[in-house]
């Protein structure tokens, strides 16, 4: 369920969610906001929060997603080089990213061609950490799960279908090993219980006590 308005020069968007507990406002593009609020709550409610927090809205900035020089991917699968030309090498697991050196490196063209060769490492660096973690992580707590496919998503670390087929997140490489154990969790959990009732927590909590803080830690990182 969604409605949509224009209010000043921003496109807003409220949705409500079955899972959402509070009212949430997001920056999606310049100048594009969405609201998500809980199923039973009033659009007007919802309309007045976005209007008292008005002011502050205007001041959210989209995040900057240059790549540095100096980025380093978990198992350092990623090599930058300097060159004469562009060339991306993809050679015994690793990838080589080559750029003319006469160039602006944070200019668009060296970022974009620099991000699909990110995107290329992070994805033989999840090829070879995700399935084996998740297949581990599954025998420790005595979970089953059918297949586990890997995405470069945007926004979702993963998901578990009802037949229990897993997919994760590539860019889950870019945090640290105990927030990825935690989504790996979560997701075998959702293994035995299709929801998020507090059952489920107090699963996810049993084998992965520090959860809410792992919580938090993927929310405050916006991965790249």
């Amino acid at each position: 369920m969604t409605k949509t308005e224009q209010l000043e020069n921003y496109l807003i968007n409220y949705k409500k969610h079955t899972f959402s507990k509070s009212i949430k406002i997001t920056l999606k593009k310049e100048n594009e906001l969405l609201v998500t609020l809980p199923i039973y709550c009033p659009y007007k409610k919802a309309r007045d929060f976005v209007l008292s927090n008005f002011e502050k809205i205007k001041s959210f900035k989209m995040p900057k997603n240059d790549i540095s020089e100096d980025i380093k991917t978990k198992f350092d699968t990623l090599e930058i080089i300097k060159s004469d030309s562009f060339k991306t090498v993809s050679k015994k697991g690793k990838v080589y990213f080559y750029y003319p050196d006469y160039l602006d490196f944070n200019s668009s063209k060296i970022q974009k061609e620099l991000m699909q060769a990110y995107k290329k490492a992070l994805k033989i660096e999840a090829k070879n950490y995700l399935p084996e973690r998740l297949e581990f992580l599954s025998k420790k707590f005595g979970y089953e799960y059918n297949n586990v496919a890997l995405r470069n998503q945007k926004t979702r670390f993963g998901s578990c279908s009802y037949c229990n087929n897993i997919n994760l997140n590539i860019n889950l490489m870019q945090y640290d090993f105990d927030a990825i154990d935690y989504v790996l969790i979560h997701e075998l959990v959702h293994t035995k219980i299709k929801n998020h009732s507090i059952k489920f927590w107090s699963e996810v909590e049993k084998n992965c006590p520090n959860y809410k803080d792992l919580r938090k830690k993927l929310k405050a990182q916006r991965f790249i």
